[in-house]
């Protein structure tokens, strides 16, 4: 299943979802009394106000605490929407179970405590459901307007068509997107940029048999096993017994070997 975009994990959202939820939490019960929840937070001693409040507060520290880890496991978190939706649960679940501690205290010999956590979870996902779907749809929404304007009018003659050794057209890839390709064995791996994000195409091939293209279309061989786009190398360095790396403008992305017979050829190019 698909990712969800990367704007998830920036600060603004995150700050939107531990500030607008909370907020929509309170005025809403305070204005519609959903399911007749005053009834509940009142826990039969007229504790309404008190436990609203404090169930606000406890919203308010869930959201804070879920949303603030999501930022900073930013660099090694990649959820699919299954897994966000789980996220989104998780965090309902233990707004619930937190709010079950007060409202248990309150409904102490009137209801088991299994009862009151079983309706505090029930309440919190029935109001909740609505501030987190709201802000996950408008936070994707920006994202999809925003990869519209600013998604580049695809210049034909930059595309690198790539076939199997069956001459069948597998993938086509802009030059430009292309960070390098690794033979290995009967296969190169073609490792490329897709909406910024590092991706890699497995295509049975030989370096032989790619050569032509993608020298005519700017990638460079640095290596008997490599093909370079020198657009995105950021720096050749040599190691401690002095073997010639090349480091690309991705951190993620591995260093790259460049020979002596081609290191000089590579240099004049950055």
């Amino acid at each position: 299943m698909k990712a969800i975009a990367r704007t998830f994990y920036k600060m603004p959202p995150t700050v939107l979802f531990f500030t607008v939820a909370p907020l929509f939490f309170f005025l809403f019960v305070l204005a519609y009394d959903p399911f007749h929840i005053s009834d509940f937070l009142a826990a039969g001693q007229g504790r309404y106000t008190l436990n609203l409040i404090i169930s606000t507060l406890i919203v308010l520290g869930v959201m804070v605490f879920s949303r603030m880890l999501l930022y900073l496991l930013r660099r090694v978190l990649d959820l699919n929407w299954s897994l966000y939706v789980l996220w989104c649960t998780g965090e309902v679940v233990l707004i619930g179970l937190f709010m079950s501690i007060p409202m248990g205290i309150g409904w102490a010999g009137v209801q088991t405590y299994f009862t009151t956590m079983s309706l505090c979870v029930l309440y919190a996902a029935g109001i909740l459901v609505f501030p987190l779907s709201i802000l996950t749809m408008a936070v994707q929404l920006h994202v999809l307007g925003k990869k519209a304007r600013l998604a580049p009018m695809v210049d034909e003659r930059t595309l690198i068509r790539f076939y199997d050794e069956q001459k069948r057209l597998k993938i086509v890839l802009s030059s430009e997107a292309i960070l390098y390709i690794e033979s290995e064995d009967n296969y190169v791996h073609i490792i490329y940029l897709d909406s910024g994000r590092v991706k890699e195409f497995t295509l049975r091939s030989s370096m032989r048999a790619l050569e032509e293209a993608v020298e005519r279309h700017g990638l460079v061989r640095c290596h008997r096993s490599f093909f370079l786009n020198p657009a995105h190398v950021e720096m050749l360095r040599k190691d401690a017994v002095g073997y010639a790396l090349a480091q690309l403008d991705r951190e993620e992305v591995k260093q790259i070997p460049v020979s002596k017979r081609y290191y000089e050829a590579l240099t004049a190019l950055l």
